[in-house]
């Protein structure tokens, strides 16, 4: 039997269902990520709990969310990760326009698919994460009414888990090569980081466990690469 995935959700489901319990190869996979904080020497992870495609109301989707558990329980960490694919037509996908459409005056009036707003409805999600804040709305200038988080019971659970994290952190998983990355000196107003397909690709390789994930990735060969 073969099973496919489509896009970046489909290899994002495919690359956790794949690493399943292994914490080893979970902490592999995101060292890829390479931020020097979150592999503090004094502080061990010791757990993962992972949400795939968790609705958070008017603060959007996340394709991937990773909450890190450490030895110091009030250490706890969360990874918002967002993946983008090109389209089969194109030939490149351009971190730079993503950018500029994100800095651009004119103001969103809804959501978008847009690499750096969809991280930043995550910023503001968590810098404001307490469940009376989202009672009366979070104020954010591109939507023309407060953003709430609403009272779907499986969306509040989702944001308890987040209320006793220390630390978020915003990561773009992006049909970049690593040169255009290291290139990219723009900035938004809160830190972003960057992940290859290429890497997660090699990573998969390397890793005998994850050959079912590069049938995912040549499936959608012509959106990844």
């Amino acid at each position: 039997m073969k099973i496919l995935g489509y896009s970046e959700r489909g290899i994002i489901n495919s690359l956790i269902f794949s690493i399943g319990e292994d914490k080893t190869l979970m902490r592999e996979f995101i060292r890829l990520i390479n931020i020097p904080e979150i592999e503090e020497s004094h502080n061990i992870i010791t757990d993962y709990t992972i949400l795939l495609e968790q609705s958070f109301s008017r603060f959007g989707d996340s394709d991937l969310v990773i909450i890190l558990e450490y030895e110091n329980p009030k250490e706890k960490k969360v990874l918002f990760i967002e993946g983008k694919v090109k389209t089969s037509q194109s030939k490149k996908w351009h971190l730079e326009r993503q950018f500029e459409k994100f800095e651009r005056e004119e103001k969103y009036t809804g959501s978008s698919s847009n690499l750096f707003f969809q991280l930043y409805l995550k910023k503001l999600l968590f810098d404001n994460c307490t469940l009376n804040d989202f009672d009366k709305g979070i104020k954010e200038l591109r939507y023309k009414e407060n953003r709430k988080i609403g009272n779907n019971p499986v969306v509040l659970e989702a944001v308890k888990l987040l209320l006793n994290c220390k630390e978020a952190y915003y990561i773009g998983l992006i049909p970049a090569s690593e040169s255009d990355i290291e290139k990219f000196g723009r900035k938004a107003d809160f830190d972003i980081h960057f992940l290859s397909w290429e890497r997660v690709y090699d990573f998969c390789v390397k890793e005998e466990k994850l050959k079912k994930v590069i049938e995912i990735f040549e499936f959608n060969e012509g959106q990844i690469f």
